[in-house]
């Protein structure tokens, strides 16, 4: 009688369960039908544009020109390191020294060079931090013995413990462009409120052409390895190549505030960074939405 009993108490508990199930289905089916829904829906459907150089500029940081030399992503990454600590402490008191930071990245490195990439240029961020420009002025031409001063070391060290850290949509590869997820990830980033840090294939001397502000298309075989320039936004337009443009921050060329289709950026984008603030209170769609690194970095990366 007993085993009897027993199962028709789990045979009451299954149908229970069964009918909290079903319930609990049709509430959310409700939910997905309901006015919030469809307002989300509806905003989804919409054309979708993000635009940070309101804040830049809020802030006094204004595009820097980079000159003759082969340092594009180091002001790339200064510029994001700026943006980062604006919003940090509502403010950016002075632009940082790209000098500093192409010296840190050659002692991380254990190079001589004139420029770097993103991976360095991190590591010397984390081992020696940045000095404000005045500390060490950016120079014409590159002199390899150049060395920062002990005062802009010392002005240097506190940045290291800022709490801000990278991200990587994609490592550095210019063999491929961007998967459909990077691509997302890089608008996700930007609608973050977190400008992108990208290399490029960039069309080669004599090739490089605008129109309306915005970089041309070129096959790969006139586009040459590469040129790096700040992401600060996007702009979703069907009638661009792509289906839109994102706007960025260059350091070199005619159009330092230009824009590039996202045909381009889809095809031609070696790498992509994003770097945030960890201190910060986390938004709960950044859990969501934000960018994850590969498991294991490269070989030529590690």
């Amino acid at each position: 009688m007993i085993p009897l009993r027993r199962s028709f108490v789990g045979f009451c508990l299954v149908v229970l369960l069964a009918i909290m199930g079903m319930w609990a289905a049709r509430c959310r089916a409700a939910a997905d039908d309901g006015p919030a829904a469809r307002e989300k829906q509806e905003k989804s459907a919409k054309i979708g544009s993000v635009d940070l150089r309101p804040f830049l500029e809020g802030k006094g940081l204004k595009t820097r020109v980079q000159g003759s030399r082969n340092t594009c992503s180091v002001f790339t990454l200064a510029g994001a390191l700026e943006y980062a600590l604006a919003k940090k402490n509502g403010k950016c008191d002075a632009p940082l020294s790209v000098e500093f930071l192409n010296w840190a990245s050659n002692q991380a490195n254990g190079v001589l060079e004139d420029g770097s990439y993103f991976s360095d240029l991190w590591k010397g961020f984390e081992n020696h931090g940045a000095c404000p420009e005045a500390d060490m002025p950016y120079r014409d031409e590159f002199d390899p013995e150049t060395r920062p001063s002990d005062e802009a070391r010392a002005r240097a060290k506190p940045l290291r413990g800022a709490g801000f850290r990278i991200h990587w949509i994609k490592y550095w590869n210019p063999n491929v462009g961007l998967t459909d997820r990077q691509f997302e990830n890089v608008k996700r980033a930007l609608e973050l409120g977190w400008p992108v840090c990208g290399g490029f294939l960039w069309p080669k001397n004599g090739q490089q052409q605008w129109n309306d502000g915005v970089l041309e298309m070129r096959p790969r075989d006139q586009v040459r390895d590469g040129h790096s320039v700040l992401l600060v936004g996007y702009r979703d337009d069907p009638n661009k190549p792509g289906g839109g443009v994102f706007l960025i921050r260059n350091s070199d060329g005619q159009f330092r505030d230009g824009a590039m289709s996202y045909e381009y950026v889809k095809a031609y984008m070696n790498d992509a960074i994003w770097i945030d603030d960890v201190d910060r209170e986390e938004d709960p769609s950044a859990r969501q939405w934000a960018p994850r690194a590969p498991r294991r970095k490269p070989w030529w990366l590690r």
